[in-house]
């Protein structure tokens, strides 16, 4: 028999301890007794590897991917590169989603507690039900159900099933909470995310949104942006943002505004445009159909490069590069909506399109048509900052009997200042669906295990869509049980399955499969889109096999552009919250920022996620703060120091970070650590930069204005490592600093040769020197 490598040194260690006593076959009985997949020995490879078609609704993007499974389990997740979100890229994100599946703290069974604040003891899964069904019933007519953003069937089942029973679905993100499409709604009426043709456009001037970091749809951006990088002509890329994100390092002008004042940047760009007529008659009337021209009149560079931090002279660069080297595009999202006007900032960076002719056009901003399936009106972004206020304060007073909460970690995504707690300690019966325990989990009187998205069903929509309809398929590439040697790693079910069977039929469906299955029907008898089958048993297999399906034809008319709406009508100032009585300290803007890796906390439990680099500064496993050198420098801070970061809603501990690329009086904090409740990986490591936020809104929509939050900060007097991957060693200018060629700008280094640009080197050396005071000085040992 051959002996695999663990078993021939296990008997060559007994062999020398003299005690090889085995069975009559002559191998260790443990070696040989596999109950299951996952107790096969690790160097043990019996069978045939097989990849699968899937995806993730619960991350963004709605990316395509392909599972490895060997022997029953997930192995590694890749892009599909059939599908046309991601067409074969993947993020680190989805390793780190493995490791949920197989946590060592997944939630193994239903657990309830009798009482607030009381300890959670395992139960059975028929005790479970009967508590889940009499809640049901109490909840019926004054039930919430609270989820993530779900453009799916998923969020369409949590919604009928809300209705079902006389309550609502609301859906909850720390960051996303609708602003950047109201502002497009309201500059262009549009319901739908475009899509951002950035692979045609030659200019891209992007406001806020880290589309190349977290942002959206960041793995097909970051596909999209290699075509923009690799056509006959290089893309050039304009990114303004307070920080120094993987988008404003990628771009070739960095425009580091000041908070708040994106949207003046956008129509000082737009002033130039126009009174420089660097665009058609045509297009400045169209951006000038509805924006009056004279309120452009205040914004030209040399009036706002003070208050907005960017110097007329990059203005101007940006303005001219935008209207010279077309197709362009504009857009903005992410920290540039984070403000009381963040609509404001949003939509007057849209309206460029119009000035810059990119319309649906190549190059440009592309309208999407409504999704092939049927979803809730919720579906791509959380609600709104003052809807939450709304929700929990029926919580308070008691108006909701049941709230069901999937994957919404609302006890630590909103901040401290609505105490989320004491609002779920109101509700009669608050019922939890998770993977691993966390700070919402925590405070739930029932505890559901939830399966995977690599166990379950659903079909999904990406949004944005890339210009034409798209579903992707959620389909289980794993056995529903995995089992140790001890028992199950998790008695888990699905959220919809369990929605599904508590309605009994009502919603049309016994389960998620069921609803998988009656999607696909309704695909196929539509008789289009890239899986074509004899009858519809062929076309569910074709669209499994494909991870989805799509149809490339499908694209929206695109309507003659007929100018954006008066942009001027919301609100244009930003305001911030105050830091008065804060004591000792000096005050800076805090702008916190989605983690590339733990996102805003839904991977913290995984150590792939937590100790995957951060790309800028490559710290990880902790909270840091990223704080400009020059105001480091000042206030005496160094590299490690433990600062208090304080506002008038409470303070955390973080780790310095000083940065050169930092915009000076802007501090940086990531969000995703600073969980209380979780497995062992996450649970009080690191800070929740989330919990001091000011409850400023967006004043248009409700949203919370995250990036309008004051602090002051002050050394701890301690010091702690900050693990990052970086060397500690700083670098220094040579002496005497003399160039071997100096480049023009627009020049290449080819021409400046030809033009001799290297004479400059002339003006530094003395004419009348000889040369012997360098010879002298080269040996002296200095």
């Amino acid at each position: 028999m051959k002996l695999t490598r663990r078993e021939f040194l296990a008997l060559g260690a007994k062999a020398t301890a003299g005690t090889m006593i085995f069975a009559a076959c002559g191998l260790p009985e443990r070696e040989l007794i596999v109950q299951a997949p996952v107790e096969l020995p690790e160097d043990v490879v019996s069978g045939a590897d097989a990849w699968y078609a899937t995806t993730s609704p619960d991350f963004p993007g709605g990316d395509g991917l392909l599972v490895r499974v060997m022997e029953g389990r997930a192995k590694k997740i890749a892009g599909n590169p059939d599908h046309p979100v991601n067409r074969g890229k993947q993020s680190a994100r989805h390793d780190a989603a493995i490791q949920l599946t197989y946590h060592p703290d997944r939630i193994r069974e239903p657990l309830f507690r009798s009482s607030k604040g009381g300890i959670h003891d395992s139960i059975s899964w028929a005790r479970a039900e009967s508590i889940f069904m009499n809640a049901v019933d109490a909840g019926n007519g004054n039930m919430a159900v609270v989820t993530n953003p779900l453009n799916g069937l998923l969020g369409t089942v949590a919604s009928s099933f809300a209705t079902l029973n006389g309550g609502r679905h609301i859906t909850f993100d720390p960051v996303e909470q609708g602003t950047t499409q109201s502002a497009i709604n309201f500059a262009f009426g549009a319901d739908q995310m475009p899509h951002l043709d950035i692979a045609n456009a030659h200019t891209v001037l992007s406001v806020g949104a880290d589309w190349l970091g977290t942002w959206q749809s960041p793995v097909s951006y970051g596909v999209r942006y290699g075509e923009f990088r690799g056509g006959e002509e290089r893309g050039y890329l304009i990114h303004a943002e307070p920080r120094m994100s993987m988008t404003a390092a990628s771009a070739d002008l960095w425009l580091p505004v000041l908070p708040g004042h994106e949207g003046t940047l956008a129509m000082s760009i737009a002033n130039v445009i126009i009174n420089d007529r660097l665009v058609s008659s045509a297009q400045i009337a169209k951006f000038l159909d509805k924006i009056p021209a004279a309120a452009l009149f205040g914004y030209n560079p040399e009036d706002v490069e003070n208050a907005i931090g960017v110097s007329a002279y990059s203005i101007r660069k940006a303005a001219k590069y935008l209207a010279e080297h077309g197709p362009s595009l504009a857009f903005a999202g992410g920290s540039a909506g984070a403000h009381t006007n963040g609509a404001f900032n949003v939509a007057a960076v849209f309206a460029l399109n119009t000035l810059l002719g990119s319309i649906g056009q190549p190059g440009g901003i592309w309208w999407n048509r409504e999704g092939a399936l049927p979803t809730p009106a919720n579906a791509t972004a959380g609600a709104s900052f003052a809807d939450w206020e709304l929700e929990l304060a029926q919580w308070r007073s008691g108006d909701v009997a049941t709230a069901i909460i999937r994957r919404a970690d609302i006890a630590y995504g909103l901040p401290a200042s609505v105490d989320t707690n004491g609002a779920m300690n109101e509700v009669d019966t608050v019922i939890g669906f998770g993977t691993v325990m966390n700070d919402t989990l925590a405070n739930c009187d029932l505890v559901l295990p939830e399966k995977s998205f690599l166990e379950t069903w659903d079909a999904s929509q990406p949004s944005p869509a890339p210009g034409y309809q798209v579903v992707s398929i959620q389909q289980p590439v794993i056995p529903e049980t995995v089992q140790y040697s001890d028992g199950l790693l998790s008695d888990a079910r699905g959220f919809g399955d369990m929605l599904l069977w508590a309605s009994d039929g009502a919603l049309g469906a016994a389960d998620m499969r069921d609803m998988v299955d009656n999607a696909t029907a309704n695909l196929y008898g539509e008789r289009r889109g890239s899986v074509n089958a004899s009858n519809v048993r062929l076309f569910r297999q074709g669209v499994m096999q494909r991870g989805g399906w799509w149809d490339i034809y499908s694209a929206a008319d695109q309507q003659e552009d007929t100018g954006p709406e008066n942009v001027f009508d919301l609100n244009r100032s930003a305001s911030f919250s105050s830091t008065d009585d804060l004591g000792d300290g000096d005050d800076f803007t805090l702008m916190p920022f989605v983690n590339n890796s733990l996102l805003n906390g839904e991977l913290s439990a995984t150590p792939f996620a937590n100790q995957t680099p951060d790309p800028m500064t490559s710290a990880a496993w902790e909270t840091w703060v990223e704080i400009n050198s020059h105001d480091a420098e000042q206030l005496g801070i160094r590299q490690h120091d433990v600062l208090f970061i304080k506002s008038a809603f409470g303070e955390i501990e973080a780790l310095a970070y000083p940065t050169p690329a930092g915009r000076p009086g802007v501090v940086s904090i990531p969000i995703g650590l600073g969980h209380e409740n979780g497995g062992r990986y996450d649970a009080g490591q690191g800070a929740n930069v989330l919990s001091i936020l000011a409850p400023e809104v967006e004043g248009s929509t409700g949203s919370i204005a995250w990036a309008a939050t004051r602090v002051r900060i002050a050394r701890s007097g301690r010091r702690r490592e900050l693990p990052k991957f970086e060397g500690e060693v700083d670098a220094f200018p040579a002496e005497p600093g003399v160039p071997i060629l100096v480049v023009a700008p627009g020049q290449t280094a080819h021409d400046a040769e030809v033009e001799n640009h290297h004479l400059y080197q002339s003006q530094f050396i003395d004419p009348t020197n000889s040369g012997s005071d360098s010879d002298s000085s080269a040996g002296d040992g200095h």
